[in-house]
């Protein structure tokens, strides 16, 4: 319990930050500065999309997912109606959109049940997912365009 606490700190402490550097995503540097490291990823505008879909409870599909910056699709599960903690992580996605992306869940689900997508950026560009609050967090939520934490949610229908 106090570690899912712990995780809905972090995700509203990132959600306030994210919040204030709107203004700064919209004059980083291009994308190739940003491959070299010279600049930070660009956070936002992300956008996903994601439908209730039936599962053999091992994947969900994503229909589809436009990052600002290489990254990742962290799957939350549910907490309350709300995304709790992360129950798998696709592989890398490059910049630009990305369609019907596969994520292998970490254990299956048991029954039907609502899951969260979510955009999150690679940060620290060692492509590997390191987003594990409260010891590890590089690999943080992309934003909308509207400063939002970019997730959606969705039931997923096991059977």
């Amino acid at each position: 319990m106090r570690r899912t606490a712990t995780l809905l700190m972090v995700l509203v402490l990132v959600a306030a930050a994210c919040g204030d550097d709107d203004a700064s995503t919209t004059t980083q540097a291009p994308d190739s500065t940003q491959a070299t490291g010279d600049a930070d990823p660009a956070m936002g505008p992300a956008e996903i999309t994601f439908e209730a879909q039936d599962s053999d409870g091992t994947t969900i599909t994503v229909a589809s997912i436009t990052l600002p910056s290489p990254g990742y699709i962290a799957v939350h599960g549910n907490l309350d109606g709300g995304p709790g903690p992360v129950v798998g992580h696709s592989d890398l996605l490059p910049a630009g959109t990305s369609t019907n992306v596969v994520v292998t869940l970490d254990e299956p689900l048991g029954a039907t049940d609502m899951l969260f997508p979510m955009a999150h950026i690679d940060v620290n560009g060692n492509g590997e997912y390191e987003f594990m609050p409260p010891d590890i967090a590089f690999d943080l939520p992309a934003t909308t365009a509207d400063g939002g934490i970019a997730v959606v949610g969705a039931q997923v229908t096991v059977g």
